[in-house]
C-alpha cells in the first residue's frame, strides 16, 4: 500500500472504516463516536443481544461444571479449564466498552487523538514518517489477531466435530463425551445425544464468534490507542531536539516552550485515559495467561494429535498477543525514560531567565515516567509477563506430575 494512503484522513480509510463497523457490531464501540454514522439496525440489535446473552455464556459453564464435575473425563475438563478464564476476559472486553473514560477516549480519537491530526497541522517531515511507520504496524498487529483469532474459532468449530464423526462407536457406547468448545448447562443431555450436541454446537457457534470478535477487536483497538501515543511521544522528543535554533528570538522561543507543555500535558491526559480504558483489559488478560496456559500447553504436549491446531492457535492468540502487548506498554515506558535527558540538551544557557524557567518546569514534568499501571495497579509491562510465564511452567511441571501419579 502506498505511503500517501496512510497520509489521509483515518476516517478515510478502510481499515478505521471496518474497525468502526465491527466494534459496533459487536459491542466492543460505537462507530458514531469515530465519527460515521449513527449504528444500523442489525448493529443495534446483535450488541444487545451480545451484553445480555455472555453472563449466560459464562455463568452456564460454570454451572455445567459444578453439576458433572465428578463424571467429566480428563479431556472435557481440559477444554473447559482452558476456555473458562477465555470467557472472562471476553466478557471484560465486552463491558469494558461501557467505561466512562472507554467513551472519552473514542470521541477524541479521531479528531484529536490520532496521529494524523499533528501532520494535518504541521505538515512535519518527521511527523510523516512516523506516523507511516505507526500506521503500518498497526495494520500488521491487527492482522496477526484477526488471523489467530478467527484460526481458534474455526478449530474450535470445525475440529471438535471431526472428532465426534470419527469416534461415533465410541459415543454411541457412552464411552466417550462428545466434545465442543464451550459446555453450557441445559436442561436435556447432550455428552452422548448427537441432536442435542448439535444445538448446543450451534450456540457455540454464533457464542464463539462473537467472543472472539469482541477480544480480537477490543485488543486491537488497544494497541491502536497505544501506538498513537508513543507517535507522539516520539514527535515531543523531535521537537525538543529541532525546535530551538540559535536563531531564534526569545518570544519565538517562548511561543516553542509553550506549545512543548500544552503537548506534553496533551500526552500525558491521553496516556491516564488510555490506562484508565484499558487497565482492565491488560489485567484480565495477565490473569488468563497465568490461570489458563498450564492447561494450554498440557493440552497441546499430551492431548490428541488432531487437537493440536487448536492449542497452537490458541497458545500464538492469547498468550502470544500478551507478550507483544507487553513490549508495547514497556515502549512507552523505555520512550519516557531518556525525556529528561532530551530536554536538558536543549539550548537552553543561551535562552532568557524567563524562558529557562519555562524549561524546568517542562524538565520537571518529563520525570513523569509513563508507567502503565493495570487494574488493581498492577504493573504491566516485559517484567510481569516473563513472570507470569514462569509461573505458567511451573503450574504446567506441577499438573503434569500429578496426572502421571
Amino acid at each position: 500500500m502506498s505511503e500517501e494512503y496512510y497520509l489521509q484522513p483515518p476516517s478515510s480509510q478502510l481499515f478505521y472504516r471496518v474497525m468502526a463497523n465491527m466494534m459496533s457490531f459487536i459491542g466492543a464501540g460505537d462507530r458514531e463516536t469515530w465519527g460515521f454514522r449513527t449504528n444500523a439496525k442489525t448493529q443495534t440489535f446483535n450488541r444487545m443481544l451480545v451484553f445480555n446473552f455472555a453472563p449466560f455464556v459464562a455463568s452456564s459453564q460454570i454451572v455445567y461444571l459444578y453439576v458433572n464435575y465428578s463424571d467429566l473425563t480428563f479431556d472435557i475438563l481440559g477444554i473447559m479449564f482452558s476456555i473458562i478464564p477465555v470467557t472472562i476476559l471476553g466478557m471484560v472486553n465486552i463491558y469494558s466498552s461501557k467505561l466512562k473514560s472507554y467513551k472519552s477516549i473514542s470521541k477524541n480519537f479521531m479528531h484529536k487523538i490520532h496521529l494524523y491530526n499533528v501532520y494535518k497541522e504541521t505538515k512535519n517531515e518527521y511527523v510523516k514518517k512516523t506516523l507511516i511507520y505507526l500506521e503500518r504496524i498497526t495494520r500488521w498487529t491487527v492482522y496477526y489477531l484477526i488471523f489467530f483469532f478467527i484460526l481458534c474459532w474455526i478449530g474450535w468449530m470445525s475440529i471438535t466435530a471431526v472428532n465426534n464423526y470419527r469416534n461415533k462407536e465410541l459415543v454411541l457406547n457412552h464411552t466417550m463425551r462428545l466434545q465442543t468448545c464451550m459446555y453450557f448447562w441445559m436442561p436435556f443431555d447432550y455428552s452422548y445425544n448427537y441432536r442435542n450436541w448439535f444445538i448446543v454446537h450451534f450456540l457455540n457457534v454464533y457464542a464463539v464468534l462473537m467472543g472472539i470478535s469482541a477480544m480480537m477487536i477490543f485488543q486491537s483497538l488497544n494497541y491502536i490507542y497505544i501506538y498513537n501515543i508513543i507517535g507522539h511521544i516520539y514527535v515531543l522528543k523531535n521537537y525538543l531536539r529541532s525546535d530551538f535554533t540559535e536563531s531564534l528570538t526569545d518570544e519565538e522561543v517562548r511561543i516553542n516552550l509553550k506549545k512543548i507543555i500544552e503537548y506534553n500535558t496533551f500526552i500525558l491526559g491521553i496516556f491516564k485515559d488510555v490506562q484508565d480504558a484499558f487497565g482492565l483489559n491488560v489485567s484480565a488478560n495477565y490473569l488468563q495467561n497465568l490461570l489458563g496456559n498450564s492447561v494450554v500447553l498440557y493440552q497441546l504436549m499430551y492431548g490428541g494429535k488432531e487437537s493440536m491446531v487448536i492449542y497452537v492457535a490458541m497458545i500464538m492468540t492469547y498468550t502470544g498477543a500478551a507478550i507483544l502487548m507487553s513490549f508495547v506498554l514497556e515502549e512507552i515506558r523505555r520512550q519516557t525514560l531518556d525525556l529528561p535527558d532530551v530536554v536538558y540538551n536543549t539550548p537552553w544557557e543561551k535562552m532568557s531567565v524567563s524562558n529557562q524557567k519555562t524549561v524546568m518546569l517542562i524538565l520537571q514534568r518529563s520525570q513523569i515516567f509513563m508507567d502503565f499501571k493495570a487494574f488493581g495497579g498492577m504493573k504491566a509491562g516485559v517484567a510481569p509477563m516473563m513472570s507470569i510465564l514462569k509461573t505458567t511452567f511451573s503450574y504446567y511441571v506441577m499438573l503434569k506430575s500429578s496426572i502421571e501419579n
